[in-house]
């Protein structure tokens, strides 16, 4: 046996050792390979504009660098956790120069086939996203085999794994072997936080929190990196001081230390914060990214698309009868040949040299009952319209208006409306009103009875060649498809870097198995039960899972609220669905990883 085959061997018969890792790069491979089907997609590549084009190939390029970065640092870690290894394979007579020829086959062997069954496994991933958002999205994504995805995938993975390999030589422990073979049972000592960093943590993140939440408008845009620059260093300080900090204290109240099983999670979790405070770091860094980047697009997509549903009408046109009659002939025809019944009404708009608005009491509550929208009853006097979005205040209320005949009518009330638009001053009065000589434009509306909303798109497309006709489906869909590529990909690599967020903290809970075997060890000789074994370790794998999430949430609800402040607008319920998502897969997550980790660690501690 070589020593190339002792390598490859002993990776493979100690895989449990190495699968956090593989799983880890595995991941990575997989989710840069189903970009890369999107990016080379017939429906997508073949339909975008030019910046759409630059926007994906940018895309890609972020995800492989994090991708670079994040194996480098998946693999910085295992090699430094295998300290004791290497010393006793030094021990058994292996050079410093072998050492490093082994870390460096062992590396290309877990990447052959990360890269090979990352591909395979990214195939039945990207399928699933395709109907995720054919069903989501309304986009129609059909399939196809990537072969272009598979070769760059494969071609640029090699090169990952060949430059990482070489990088993370440089990286192996520079120990005594003394100090290598005692790895992990020297004891660690004291631990000290920074009265100043901690105290900075605070300020920091509060006068950044203070800033973004009282920008308003195009303020917002000015002041996002300097923001961006004081969280993040605050957040830096918040794992590897504050949260020393908090622990320390809390180690020194009786009543809590003291309690149950406290003392051992206590023990030793100031150390595991500031061994943790990078990967908290990155892991709260990243999970903001990725809802900020997802709240956003959501949130903007769900305003404007809201803002397009205030319209009740699914078909409209709208003008002078002379410039709408041979339309609307056609597009009844139109309705007679697909077989489509219809509700249909019609509103005649007056308009006075003051560009008030005056509309009869009975077609307004004929159009009311077609939209299910409440009627006005006008008693003989007027009423003026306000549309449900427009904010209160912002229309001038009218106590009377003149007519044209000299006459004139008390305006009795307010009232919010969808059924009509009522931005400009308008009113409802009643049919025996004198409106003639003035300027008159008809709405004609037309209400589908059981049609889906494929035949309402379908139908629609009659908009295009009849510009004063609108239809909402249509118009939305339209929409829809003009900044999905966008929005897929900006919810993408959002959902990427969230779950490559799960993937660290997943790394790092295996990573510190051993010593937490260990330690349970020798308190489960002194008599701890089972079930209080499996409480401390559920509380430690959920601080673990929790610490740097809650971070993450608390800073993408205020980078949301900020962003949505540039429109003038309030968190939207889309923000807090996005936060809720995340968080609901996070705890499913904690859910499943916390009982393979305890049946794990039990299973070792009782051996």
């Amino acid at each position: 046996m070589n020593f190339r085959q002792f390598v490859i061997r002993n990776t493979l018969r100690n895989k449990h050792l190495y699968m956090a890792y593989f799983l880890s790069t595995l991941f990575s491979v997989m989710v840069f390979f189903t970009f890369t089907v999107f990016a080379f997609h017939p429906a997508l590549s073949n339909g975008l504009n030019q910046k759409a084009q630059i926007g994906m190939l940018a895309a890609a390029i972020i995800i492989y660098g994090f991708a670079f970065f994040f194996v480098l640092y998946s693999m910085d870690v295992f090699i430094q956790s295998r300290k004791k290894e290497f010393g006793l394979l030094m021990i058994q007579g292996m050079s410093p120069k072998q050492l490093k020829k082994m870390v460096f086959i062992e590396n290309l062997v877990i990447g052959f086939f990360a890269t090979i069954i990352g591909s395979v496994a990214g195939v039945g991933f990207s399928q699933l996203i395709l109907w995720l958002s054919n069903k989501l999205m309304h986009v129609n994504f059909g399939f196809y085999f990537p072969i272009q995805a598979i070769l760059l995938t494969i071609v640029s993975f090699a090169v990952l794994f060949l430059a990482i390999s070489f990088f993370i030589q440089f990286r192996l422990p520079k120990l005594s072997l003394q100090e290598l073979l005692k790895a992990g049972d020297l004891g660690k000592g004291t631990i000290k936080s920074s009265y100043v960093k901690t105290i900075l943590a605070l300020l920091l993140i509060g006068v950044g929190y203070a800033i973004a939440l009282l920008a308003k408008g195009t303020l917002v845009a000015m002041v996002m990196f300097p923001v961006i620059f004081l969280v993040v260093v605050g957040t830096r300080f918040l794992f590897n001081q504050l949260s020393v900090s908090v622990i320390e204290r809390l180690k020194k109240k009786e009543t809590i230390f003291w309690k149950k099983t406290n003392m051992v999670v206590f023990s030793d979790l100031a150390f595991r914060m500031k061994d943790n405070a990078r990967s908290f770091f990155l892991v709260s860094i990243i999970s903001t990214v990725a809802f900020a980047a997802i709240g956003t697009l959501y949130g903007f997509q769900n305003m404007i698309l809201e803002g397009m549903k205030q319209n009740p009408y699914e078909f409209e046109i709208s003008g002078t009868v002379e410039e709408t009659a041979a339309i609307k002939q056609d597009f009844t025809q139109l309705l007679a040949e697909k077989g489509i019944h219809v509700e249909e009404g019609e509103l005649t708009t007056y308009t006075d040299a003051e560009q008030v608005r005056f509309i009869k009491e009975s077609e307004y509550n004929h159009l009311a009952g077609l939209v299910k929208q409440p009627t006005i009853q006008t008693q003989g006097k007027a009423v003026q319209l306000v549309s449900t979005n427009a904010i209160d205040g912002t229309k001038e209320a009218m106590h009377d208006v003149k007519i044209p005949d000299g006459t004139s009518l008390p305006v009795i009330k307010k009232e919010k409306t969808t059924v009509v638009s009522a931005y400009e001053k308008t009113l409802v009065v009643p049919d025996a009103t004198n409106l003639q000589n003035m300027e008159s434009t008809t709405m004609t509306v037309w209400q589908p009875k059981n049609t889906s909303y494929e035949q309402l798109v379908s139908i629609g497309k009659f908009q295009e060649k009849n510009i004063p006709f609108t239809a909402k489906s249509y118009t939305q869909q339209s929409i829809t498809d003009m900044y999905a590529p966008i929005l897929f990909v900006g919810i993408f690599i959002g959902i990427v870097f969230f779950v490559s967020a799960g993937s660290f903290l997943y790394f790092r809970l295996y990573s510190d198995m051993d010593v937490d075997v260990e330690k349970f060890k020798m308190i489960y000789k002194m008599g701890l039960a089972k079930k209080e074994l499996k409480k401390m370790i559920y509380q430690q794998v959920g601080i673990l899972f929790f610490t740097p999430i809650i971070v993450s949430v608390i800073h993408g609800a205020v980078a949301l609220t900020a962003m949505y402040h540039m429109f003038d607008q309030g968190m939207q319920l889309a923000g807090w669905q996005v936060l809720g998502v995340f968080v609901l897969i996070q705890v499913v997550y904690y859910l499943i990883a916390r009982v393979f980790y305890f049946k794990k660690v039990y299973r070792l501690v009782q051996s």
